[in-house]
């Protein structure tokens, strides 16, 4: 058997990821509830942040949720070693995270993350089959990221790969995901884009009721004062962003790369506008073209990932999907050493975010301040590279030949 498919399909490393995943969210889980019994001090992470929202939402305080200062203080009563981690999801995930609530910080915790987690490696398993273990390997590190902080990074890649999988299958509940992504719509551009474009009224009508419904019950939980606070709280976050108030090293945005490298917030911002324009305008040419569909799926999870100046590490898990589709492509396309030295750039894709905070100091390990002490925003570089290694190993062999031999063009 060769090494590739011995390693890309083993059921060992399929199980010995389970079962690390497992353990890392038992041990996250005290870390969330009780890390005296650790030894460690409190320090608030990115699951804190739902359950804090959850619980001022519970209490009739979804208002001081939405706003910073509140957000902030009610952050201060759980843990002395506060970071900036406002709240702007929308209504609807408020509402979700509002049940969450009512347990325990480690109960909710365990919960959450091996739900979504088990979701995630049922919709990798319909997609990439056999090659599962390859494809949990290749993104191990963004999967490490969401056990260890309790991200939804897995709910919304698992979202994103049950629609592509609906939608490829003809199947009307393909709705049900989409409209299910009113929880973080900036990154369903590119699966929007794919039902507008491959106009299945349908499709896009049980999305519309999802997400209205969602939408509906949100604002008969919380009123109508919901939304101004909600807005309030993403122009709040916006101007976070310019002040660079957030870890830019852990995002994956053409923003953050810019405004890392020095740009101001301005200049950045049209960059990334103009990156994302690109994008959207791939994922509407991806949703038109005629190539094979795992090609094409493949590009949408790739292509989403560029639309929104708020793109984490934690997103992407995302990748995990559209590798998923075109595993059997690379593997018998490319060579070992070709795709070692993918996995390699994946997993610095993946897991330098998380690497660079492990490194800094622990005054400097929450939010970016901009200083030249605090490392760049690569992700986004490296994610594009990543993206077209990709492409190309994943082609025909002869389509490759055909490029590197075919005569120039006559320009006349």
């Amino acid at each position: 058997m060769p090494v590739i498919r011995r390693i890309g399909q083993s059921r060992l490393i399929l199980i010995a990821f389970v079962l690390v995943a497992v353990m890392l969210a038992g041990i996250s889980a005290i870390r969330f509830q009780a890390p005296e019994l650790l030894g460690q001090d409190k320090l608030l992470t990115d699951f804190d942040a739902f359950h804090i929202a959850g619980t001022l939402a519970g209490r009739g305080d979804v208002a001081d949720a939405y706003t910073a200062s509140a957000m902030m203080d009610a952050q201060a009563e759980r843990s002395p070693t506060a970071k900036l981690m406002p709240w702007t999801y929308p209504p609807p995930f408020t509402l979700f995270v509002d049940a969450l609530a009512d347990l325990p910080v480690g109960v909710a915790y365990v919960l959450f993350i091996l739900a979504s987690f088990g979701f995630y490696l049922v919709v990798l398993h319909r997609i990439a089959g056999t090659w599962l273990p390859g494809v949990l390997l290749f993104v191990m590190p963004a999967v490490l990221v969401n056990l260890r902080v309790g991200q939804n990074g897995f709910l919304v890649a698992a979202l994103i790969g049950a629609f592509l999988l609906a939608w490829r299958d003809r199947k009307m509940a393909a709705g049900v995901p989409l409209g299910l992504m009113i929880i973080k719509p900036h990154l369903a551009a590119g699966i929007g884009l794919l039902a507008l474009f491959g106009r299945r009224w349908s499709v896009l009508a049980i999305a519309a009721l999802v997400a209205l419904g969602a939408l509906g019950l949100s604002t008969l939980a919380y009123g109508f004062g919901v939304w101004p606070a909600f807005l309030g709280a993403v122009a709040e976050a916006g101007a976070f962003l310019a002040g660079g108030h957030y870890s830019l090293f852990r995002m994956g945005s053409v923003y953050a790369a810019l405004r890392s490298w020095g740009l101001p917030a301005d200049w950045a911002m049209t960059g990334h506008l103009v990156g994302a324009l690109a994008a959207l305008g791939l994922l509407a040419w991806v949703s038109l073209a005629k190539f094979a569909f795992r090609h094409r799926a493949a590009l949408i999870c790739a292509l989403s990932l560029f639309v929104s100046p708020y793109s984490y590490d934690y997103d992407l898990a995302i990748l995990g999907v559209g590798l998923a589709f075109i595993a059997p492509d690379l593997a018998a396309r490319a060579s070992p050493r070709a795709l070692g030295a993918l996995l390699a750039l994946g997993w610095v894709t993946c897991g330098y975010g998380v690497m660079i905070e492990a490194l800094l100091p622990a005054d400097q390990s929450g939010a970016s301040s901009l200083a030249a002490s605090i490392a760049p925003a690569i992700i986004a570089p490296l994610l594009i590279g990543l993206c077209l290694v990709t492409l190309r190993l994943a082609r025909p062999r002869e389509d490759r030949d055909k490029s590197l031999c075919a005569p120039a063009a006559n320009p006349f």
